[in-house]
């Protein structure tokens, strides 16, 4: 059986350390903030809504939503 050089060992647990660290520090999507704004949890439900129209400013873009 072929031995397993230790320095592969260390590679591999460092790669699987950093790629649980990122999984584990994902950030829940209701708890994003647009700053000065309104936070993704106001939206909570609306995920589903379709659009129905769309109507554009020079200053500001509008959209009515649909509930299913």
């Amino acid at each position: 059986m072929a031995k397993i050089p230790p320095w592969l060992i260390v590679m591999v647990a460092a790669v699987v350390a950093v790629l649980g660290g990122k999984a584990f520090s994902a950030q829940d999507k209701y708890t994003v903030e647009v700053p000065n704004g309104l936070a993704f949890s106001e939206f909570r439900g609306y995920e589903d809504w379709q659009v129905v129209a769309v109507s554009q400013t020079d200053e500001a873009m509008a959209v009515i939503l649909a509930n299913p």
